[in-house]
């Protein structure tokens, strides 16, 4: 019998959930960097973070990070987020989506 590690039945928040919070995130700050973005995007959520979001995986990144990270790749290939010169910003894509249009 294999024996799973609690965690991995533990709820976690999943990469769609992210995406509006990073949107939310990249437009507090403006023109932002990857990091800036995440970092207020983990403010924005870590109220409703679940304990497996916040733990480390392979590699030393928290798994809230790592599904953060993939989600704005994601948002960035779909036209909501540009980046020029290593800063990100809304496209009108990603402000229209906040503004509900």
């Amino acid at each position: 019998m294999k024996i799973i590690p609690h965690s991995m039945h533990s709820r976690r928040t999943s990469k769609p959930e992210y995406g509006p919070y990073i949107l939310r995130a990249l437009n507090n700050k403006g023109k932002a960097s990857k990091d800036e973005v995440l970092d207020e995007t983990l403010r924005l959520m870590k109220p409703r973070l679940y304990p497996a979001d916040l733990e480390e995986l392979p590699g030393g990144a928290p798994r809230w990070r790592r599904q953060a990270e993939n989600m704005l790749d994601g948002l960035l290939e779909d036209g909501y987020v540009a980046e020029s010169r290593g800063r990100l910003t809304l496209t009108r894509r990603g402000l229209n989506y906040l503004s509900g249009s």
